[in-house]
């Protein structure tokens, strides 16, 4: 009897302890995102202040306890991992005139690194970048000797203007560069681009006759606009309609220009790979294919991985999907390797 007691005793500590430690990760991820985000220009004014003559970005380490917290929960949970080894940093900058905020990783360790520029899916604030994409579009790549740096787009977390969906915000990214030169650590003349979802897109506009990045890789990304509509009306109505300056009077010009599909011709000449779950109910896994199909007729430097069943984030080859975004941008930007696949499609059960 007392030794029954006694192991009910051990086993109630016991979860007791996995629920505090639990909570503390679950905790922490929702108050690092808290923290790396914004509500109002006015609080973006109030965390960096004014910009000095020439100041082109400004950072701020966050999250010191909850940043700790997951770093430690990395030793047992894999998908902390790589928080061990990377800075985070909440940072705002001038693009066009205006501040926009975004996040920025970067090594621990001393050194000058090659730079890689995330764009995030999503519109308007429910797409702003979190913690949650942080750790699975941002933290993996930090670790593995980059800085990555991803932007909230105008008008979205604090930032001034107004999100366009693929128009003027995508200068959003390009200024990324500039801000970039001003960072420590950062290697300016090795940069690669990374997008997921509506950030494919926005990665199609930025790789749209600029020749400044060496390596690019898009995830579930959103290339044929006329196709999310067929599947996903709404997206017109409540979306493009919306953002999209000029929409309905411009209709059918706005649309081919945010989709790639329409003009593969324009994209500059970088090592381009495509990731994407035939189990997508997001974006269509169709319009990857009909994108790979007009780069065969282009001799487009790209490899397509495809997922079997796999949905929008690739959760179900989150692993796989990352180790080879990772061979890609250690072959194409790290080390800056003459374009050479053998083969441009690849098909995973």
């Amino acid at each position: 009897m007392k030794l029954l007691k006694l192991t009910f005793k051990i086993l109630s500590v016991l979860l007791l302890s996995a629920a505090l430690i639990l909570g503390s990760i679950v905790a922490s991820s929702i108050y690092l995102s808290k923290e790396l985000q914004f509500e109002s220009v006015e609080e973006t004014e109030e965390r960096f202040g004014n910009f000095k003559e020439g100041e082109i970005i400004k950072k701020e380490k966050v999250g010191f306890i909850k940043h700790f917290v997951l770093s430690t929960a990395g030793l047992f949970i894999k998908r902390y991992e790589a928080l061990r080894n990377v800075n985070i940093y909440s940072i705002a900058y001038k693009s066009d005139g205006l501040v926009v905020t975004g996040i920025m990783l970067s090594p621990k360790e001393e050194g000058n690194f090659p730079c890689i520029i995330y764009n995030r899916g999503g519109n308007r604030d429910a797409g702003r970048l979190s913690f949650s994409q942080l750790n699975k579009f941002m933290a993996p790549y930090a670790a593995e000797g980059y800085v990555v740096i991803a932007s909230n787009y105008r008008g979205n977390s604090g930032s001034e203007g107004k999100e366009e969906f693929g128009g003027a915000d995508v200068n959003d990214i390009l200024n990324l560069i500039p801000a970039l030169s001003q960072v420590e650590k950062a290697d300016t003349s090795r940069i690669g681009v990374l997008g997921h979802s509506r950030g494919g897109m926005m990665t199609y506009k930025a790789l749209q006759n600029k020749q400044v990045f060496k390596a690019a890789v898009v995830i579930a990304g959103s290339a044929n606009l006329y196709k999310t509509i067929s599947r996903r009306p709404e997206m017109e109505k409540y979306v493009y309609a919306e953002i999209i300056p000029a929409f309905n009077e411009k209709r059918d010009e706005l649309i081919k220009d945010r989709s790639v599909v329409y003009w593969p011709e324009k994209l500059s000449k970088t090592p381009l790979l495509i990731l994407h779950g035939t189990g997508d109910d997001r974006v269509s896994y169709d319009v990857a294919d009909e994108l790979s199909n007009k780069l065969d007729s282009l001799s487009f430097p790209y490899k397509f991985i495809t997922y079997t069943g796999d949905n929008h984030v690739l959760d179900k080859n989150r692993d796989e999907a990352q180790d080879n975004i990772k061979a890609w941008f250690n072959k194409y930007l790290k080390d800056e390797k003459p374009y050479n696949e053998s083969e441009k499609r690849v098909t995973y059960p």
